[in-house]
């Protein structure tokens, strides 16, 4: 009944005349793809991938691939070989390339990065009528010059030179993407990524030849993304309007040896065993099923369990998603746009909409989740199109987003992967001899444009007073340096950078690090005496005198002068009052010890009066010296009372709906966003920012929620609901026009050169 109900309801939107929105994107993305694969043969390939894993990575691939896309395999070392040539993807085609496969090993002398990429750029055009994109796996750097070459770096510097200039340029002009896959360590890493930056691709590592095959699949999915339907403990679910599914099930090292597909109808399907509508492709590592016109209903694979399996189907009825990016950058703000359309249309009719559920899931780059459900059947998007905002986002590399529709009778999924870089490196460090914190922003590329890059700081004193100054860059250093003293008096000092960045080629981006914070001025660990007639033991201001009995002989009544009385014969033991606390000091302050007394009653006991009296000026310096730093000891204990009494203040009670000092937690929170298996959703309200700024609190917006609404609020002892890394953005702050504007200021954002 309830399929019937969908199916008259999803008829009646495909009618003509009712209210359904054009899909304008939908004229690039019903393109069929033209992907390239690249593979590094290098000798060095006998470390990093010794069983050869490149070859079933490829095959996974290979089967993958649709109908009426076409594709092309080239391998590289010192030369380049079109190892298959770009044509239509059938049967046929697959076939050839995995004899072709076969081929591929690790004798390659050198990394002819360059003439691989030159090469594989034949073909491509703006009008070739595919969405094009190219597969790109190394485990090297640009090698172009023989090991005795004195003229060897020079060489590789002009090859990447051109690598990044001419090269690049043709994948730019025609809109073609470059996936870039990084095999360990050895890998140029920091070209890697500007190469997938400069033509809006992924860049993905595999941490060893274990990992190959998954970060292969991640950077395939972003060239010939697939629609899917969710996966839970190897079950899932086909509508009737699916024409073909295909199932990717991956197997252990000491998994079953046979994987099954068992129909709704009970039949059970094997590699022997299948019907004539089921194409089979069995491997050692993974089983690949793909099945057309299947039974509707609910499908299980007799399978080891593996967070990778997936399966992806074709059909009229599919989940569109917008605004996730390949590469982001720390700070960056993600506008998602999530659409079911049917036949290219948008789905705008509530009647469906009401009945279905909308989640996005984030998985972080140290692999804390987070979830949140988008839907609201009481409030169905009139446009059906749902936003969210995707921000805070400051890890540095692999993320995973899942979006998943679930109506009555159908379930959709998109998967994307995207990375995370840093195209600068940031150093920071107190530079003594100058008394000053230095803070240094270079660029982890040498293609960046330094002339018109800019970077900008904004530095905030102990008292609260900001300043924003444009950071100079410092062509011998090769980098932007900020150089920050204690000019508003001693305490904690903190800098906000905000970088814009661009390329020699002109590609933008932006990055806003982590707050970088300090105290000036720096605490050294010698006290340098305060005069010069404190001895040479370097007696400090508040050192402890240790109390001791010293045998002293008696001075004989005959040499006992007459202007010395009988009880300064001996010295007197003085007890100086203790200054209020300063315990910096009193720590690292020298004490007087055995030998120290000793020295001294000897000074006295062989000195004349004129010698007493000096010795008495001695006792008045510690003394003075005493009440000097009893005097900055009271200021440091008011400037410490008053700092943390402001912080008091400055925190927002937790009867208002707000968590204060988020940022105090770090990283204590892990696990699910959302605990939906635990009753009702409990939602964290997210502080507007003018508040944030108002009373100086931190709320849960600046520290990152998935949940967001507004209706309630959730006490500290459940915030291990949600991970603070990131956020997806509350409703309320959205535009008019539907995008996202998260930032507290607009003091980083280059209004000024708009006109560039």
């Amino acid at each position: 009944m309830a399929f019937l109900l969908f199916s008259l309801l999803l008829t009646s939107v495909l009618m003509p005349g009712l209210s359904l929105a054009a899909d304008e994107s939908k004229e690039d993305k019903n393109l069929p793809f033209d992907v390239r694969i690249i593979i590094d043969i290098s000798g060095s390939m006998k470390q990093t991938d010794p069983n050869n894993l490149r070859i079933p990575a490829l095959n996974l691939l290979l089967e993958l691939m649709p109908e009426g896309a076409q594709a092309g395999i080239w391998t590289f070392g010192k030369y380049v070989n079109n190892l298959v040539p770009v044509a239509v993807v059938d049967d046929q085609w697959r076939e050839k390339a995995k004899k072709s496969a076969l081929e591929i090993t690790s004798l390659g002398l050198q990394t002819n990065l360059s003439g691989a990429l030159n090469d594989a750029a034949w073909g491509l055009k703006s009008d070739s009528g595919f969405q094009q994109s190219v597969i790109l796996l190394t485990d090297g750097k640009v090698d172009m010059a023989s090991k005795n070459d004195p003229l060897g770096e020079q060489k590789n510097t002009s090859e990447r030179k051109k690598l990044m200039s001419e090269v690049l340029e043709k994948y730019r002009n025609v809109g073609a993407n470059i996936h870039t896959l990084a095999l360990s360590d050895l890998a140029n890493k920091n070209l890697l990524q500007q190469i997938a930056l400069e033509t809006d691709g992924l860049y993905s590592q595999a941490v060893n030849a274990e990992e190959l095959m998954k970060a292969f699949l991640r950077a395939f999915d972003r060239a010939v993304p697939a629609e899917q339907v969710p996966m839970e403990d190897n079950t899932f679910v086909i509508d009737g309007s699916v024409n073909e599914f295909t199932a990717l099930i991956f197997k252990s090292k000491n998994g079953s040896a046979e994987s099954a597909l068992l129909a709704p109808s009970g039949a059970r399907y094997t590699e022997l065993d299948h019907p004539e509508n089921a194409r089979w492709h069995k491997d050692i590592h993974f089983d690949l099923v793909t099945i057309k016109q299947p039974e509707p209903g609910t499908w299980i694979a007799e399978a080891d369990l593996d967070p990778s399996n997936r399966v992806t189907i074709l059909s009229d009825l599919a989940l569109n998603v917008e605004g996730i990016p390949a590469t982001i950058f720390p700070g960056d703000k993600l506008d998602v746009a999530i659409k079911l359309v049917n036949e290219g249309e948008v789905i705008t009719k509530p009647e469906i909409l009401r009945l279905t559920d909308v989640t996005m899931r984030v998985v972080t780059a140290s692999g804390r989740e987070g979830s949140k459900v988008l839907s609201d059947p009481e409030n169905p998007p009139s446009d059906g199109i749902y936003r969210e905002g995707l921000y805070r986002l400051k890890e540095l590399g692999s993320y995973q987003v899942d979006i998943v529709t679930e109506g009555r009778t159908f379930q959709r999924k998109r998967s994307f992967s995207m990375t995370m870089i840093q195209p600068i490196e940031i150093k920071h460090y107190p530079d003594e001899e100058k008394g000053v914190y230095r803070v240094e922003v270079r660029a982890l590329s040498d293609n960046l444009d330094t002339e018109r890059s800019r970077v900008i700081a904004k530095i905030k004193s102990p008292d609260d007073n900001t300043i924003i100054q444009s950071v100079v860059y410092d062509s011998e250093a090769n980098a932007w340096i900020s150089e920050v003293g204690p000019t508003k008096g001693p305490g904690e000092y903190s800098v906000d950078l905000n970088v814009r960045g661009i390329t020699q080629s002109g590609k933008n981006f932006k990055v806003k690090p982590e707050t970088i914070v300090f105290s000036l001025p720096f605490v050294t660990e010698e006290i340098v005496s305060a005069t010069d007639d404190i001895d040479e033991k370097g007696v400090g201001a508040s050192a402890e005198i240790v109390e001791a009995e010293v045998p002293v002989d008696p001075i004989p009544e005959e040499t006992a002068s007459e202007e010395v009385a009988p009880e300064e014969a001996q010295p007197e033991k003085v007890e100086p009052k203790e200054p209020e606390a300063t315990p910096e000091v009193e720590d690292i302050a020298p004490k007087i010890t055995m030998d120290d007394v000793s020295e001294t009653v000897e000074v006295v006991e062989e000195s004349d009066s004129e010698e007493v009296d000096e010795g008495l000026a001695w006792w008045v310096y510690v003394i003075l010296v005493l009440f000097n730093a009893a005097v900055i000891g009271v200021g440091v204990w008011w400037f410490m009372f008053r700092k943390s009494g402001a912080a008091v203040d400055a925190q927002t009670s937790m009867d208002d709906g707000t968590i204060a000092d988020l940022e105090e937690l770090e990283d204590d929170f892990a696990g699910d966003f959302d605990s939906l298996d635990e009753g009702e959703e409990e939602e964290i309200p997210i502080a507007s920012d003018d508040a944030s700024q108002a009373d100086g609190s931190q709320g849960v917006g600046d520290a990152g929620s998935l949940d967001s609404s507004p209706e309630a609020s959730k006490p500290a002892d459940d915030m291990d609901d949600f991970d603070e890394d990131f956020s997806i953005d509350p409703d309320e702050d959205a535009n008019a026009d539907g995008s996202v504007d998260t930032d507290e200021d607009s003091w980083g954002e280059f209004d000024s050169d708009k006109k560039e």
